[in-house]
């Protein structure tokens, strides 16, 4: 019998960089998932095998142990004494792009495989180990993220808003942008995520777009020009805000309405951008 669900995407409205410790950046963001997924299908196996296949990046790829979602797999099998499984993953969030494909493809593992071998234990301690977003993506929404992503803080809120989205075609490496924006000597936001927390419980956009910003988008523009270049297009379109996920090389901006999202979205297709309409989400684990 196979299993599947959808490992949803994740935005950052706001990231603050802020701080160091024991080798890495600590961080303060306000986070939401939003429609953008990749749909995960798990089978069980007789034997102790763990087999990942990927989709949607190319041909197909078989992946070893170095893929996240294979270590999910292998930790959740270790932790629980489980048997082999069959992983089938159809890839739609872009890869280096700052969206939590990686982190979301944990989370989704771990999630599919608590049904397909009926374990109610919680798999957030295994998915901290996996990734800085994995904990939180486990079950999505609004949430503030603190440390290394690891400490989650749930928004309660009824807030739902279009969001537009410019890809990149040149991905940007993590480690990389962290280099960069030490380099550059730290971010220059000056973010409330206390107040934006407040905006987004009451589902205010406006006030909301007030608020978003990120520490690594001087860094994230400065490795890959044509970020750089996309960011400056949504900005000269007038949005409410315009700003970057999370290490880049995707950007996004938020309008009004979902009318002047689409608009918008109309008018960078017109002009070559690579884009898409999404919309904030809850997922339904």
């Amino acid at each position: 019998m196979k299993n599947k669900i959808k490992a949803y995407a994740k935005i950052n409205l706001s990231l603050l960089v802020t701080g160091e410790a024991n080798g890495f950046h600590n961080l303060d963001s306000v986070v939401t998932t939003i429609d953008l997924f990749d749909t995960i299908t798990v089978s069980k196996r007789k034997d102790d095998k763990i087999n990942v296949i990927m989709r949607g990046i190319g041909e197909d790829v078989i992946f070893g142990t170095n893929n996240n979602a294979y270590k999910a797999a292998l930790l959740f099998k270790e932790t629980f004494k489980t048997k082999g499984m069959d992983i089938k993953i159809v890839k739609n969030i872009p890869l280096a792009g700052g969206l939590g494909g990686s982190s979301a493809d944990v989370a989704g593992v771990l999630n599919v495989l608590k049904k397909v071998f009926d374990i109610d234990a919680d798999v957030k301690p295994l998915a901290d180990k996996l990734g800085s977003d994995s904990g939180y993506l486990l079950s999505g929404g609004f949430a503030r993220i603190s440390g290394r992503g690891d400490i989650v803080q749930p928004i309660d809120t009824k807030a739902e808003f279009w969001v537009l989205l410019v890809f990149s075609e040149t991905g940007v490496n993590t480690a990389d942008c962290f280099k960069k924006y030490d380099e550059m000597q730290g971010g220059n936001c000056l973010l409330d995520n206390q107040k934006l927390t407040q905006a987004i419980t009451l589902g205010d956009v406006v006030e909301i777009s007030k608020y978003v910003g990120n520490d690594l988008s001087a860094p994230a523009c400065a490795l890959c020009s044509e970020l750089d270049k996309n960011l400056k297009a949504l900005k000269d379109l007038s949005p409410l805000c315009a700003s970057v996920s999370g290490s880049g090389a995707t950007c996004f901006a938020l309008f009004e309405t979902k009318e002047l999202t689409l608009w918008a979205a109309e008018k960078m297709k017109r002009a070559g951008y690579d884009v898409e309409v999404v919309k904030t989400v809850k997922p339904k684990i």
